[in-house]
């Protein structure tokens, strides 16, 4: 975390109104980039306009893009081929949140800016996050098995709560198990199922997702997941989740994000099987390109991954979806949806 000296002085420094507002933004903000943008921004008196992804590409991850989309469009039979897909069509992208939720936000946090740069935490759970797990609640709400009389979610780095909390409002029967390996996001989430009254359907558990993975495989009589959930799991989180709900034969809604990251060694994703290191390393690259590529690569190699990814489940059980570009770049969602 960014740390100053003599607080007052700095806060008079960077056009802040006091010492308690630049504290709470060294003590509330974690990302060291967005402390600076937020105080640029004081400055300047605008907000500033960053790059946070690359904005070009390189031939050889061209040539790479062309060539594994050309083997998704390729019939075969034998164990190593997949299919591109192409997405469903989105749900409505003019979405009806409840306006009864409070605003998931850190005391004081209104104005900070957002790791995601250009907006600040309310405006991007306003324009953003909350569209995006409203999106994720209406497309629970045509699964076959929602009106079970009691439905166990397993959220995989759920973090603040932002994804369990929205469902839990929406769905009575529904109770929520939140996984995530930073504490501090956990103890915010229990705070704000508590604001929201659901905390006695919702369980937050600080734990990295491939211990709980672990652990769950070898519990006896624990809650059996019937849906895995997750928003935006970074990297191989998502094929993990993935995985467990493969081998759990769960229902599931994931939308993976950062594409390149990696956390949980010695965990190797199935997608990787369907690549050499190569591709692995220029598909995840392309996706996180500026989000003005020129002609829709980032979209595209999403798709390859994806469709990658569905490989590991039987053929037709699995969809490739997307929500609108409007709520985030990174919205191609994965989704299967059986008859229990």
């Amino acid at each position: 975390m960014l740390s100053l000296p003599n607080c007052t002085s700095y806060a008079n420094m960077f056009n802040m109104d006091s010492q308690d507002e630049l504290s709470t933004l060294l003590a509330t903000e974690k990302s060291q980039k967005a402390i600076v943008m937020t105080i640029m921004a004081r400055l300047s008196g605008k907000a500033k306009t960053v790059r946070w992804r690359p904005g070009r590409i390189k031939q050889k991850d061209l040539d790479i893009l062309h060539q594994k989309e050309a083997e998704g469009n390729t019939d075969s039979n034998n164990l190593t081929s997949w299919q591109l897909c192409q997405p469903c069509q989105p749900l409505n992208d003019q979405l009806s949140i409840d306006g009864m939720l409070s605003v998931n936000l850190p005391d004081g946090g209104t104005d900070l800016v957002s790791t995601h740069g250009k907006l600040t935490r309310k405006e991007y759970l306003d324009t953003k996050k909350n569209n995006q797990t409203q999106w994720f609640v209406e497309r629970i709400r045509n699964f076959h098995n929602r009106d079970k009389q009691s439905l166990t979610f397993l959220d995989v780095g759920g973090g603040r709560g932002d994804l369990a909390v929205h469902i839990a409002v929406n769905f009575s029967n529904a109770y929520l198990i939140v996984v995530d390996c930073n504490e501090s996001s956990i103890a915010a989430g229990r705070e704000y199922a508590i604001k929201c009254n659901v905390e006695d359907r919702i369980e937050f558990v600080h734990q990295n997702f491939l211990d709980y993975y672990t652990e769950y495989g070898v519990k006896e009589g624990g809650n059996r997941v019937d849906v895995v959930v997750a928003l935006h799991a970074c990297g191989d989180l998502s094929d993990m989740a993935l995985k467990f709900a493969q081998q759990n034969e769960c229902d599931f809604v994931i939308c993976p994000c950062c594409y390149p990251k990696r956390y949980l060694a010695p965990f190797k994703p199935f997608w990787h099987s369907l690549c050499n290191e190569d591709e692995v390393d220029s598909l995840s690259r392309i996706v996180e390109l500026d989000n003005e590529s020129r002609n829709d690569e980032s979209r595209r190699a999403m798709l390859v991954i994806n469709s990658m990814r569905r490989r590991a489940f039987e053929e037709g059980c699995v969809n490739v979806e997307e929500f609108s570009n409007k709520f985030s770049k990174r919205n191609i969602v994965l989704v299967r949806d059986t008859v229990s």
